[in-house]
């Protein structure tokens, strides 16, 4: 395995790493709440802070 492999292998970790924890933070994976389909689940989306 070349330095080149590892660099690549590093990247793509930190990477997959932040883009979970940016989905973790901006309320993925959370149960309730419309997802920005507020067609689907109208009930949750009439008030603006509960679909959000």
């Amino acid at each position: 395995m070349s330095l080149n492999s590892i660099l690549v292998i590093i990247g793509l970790i930190v990477f997959f790493t932040a883009a979970i924890a940016f989905i973790a933070k901006n309320g993925g994976w959370q149960k309730g709440g419309c997802n920005g389909d507020c067609s689907s689940c109208a009930s949750h989306c009439a008030d603006e802070k509960n679909g959000k």
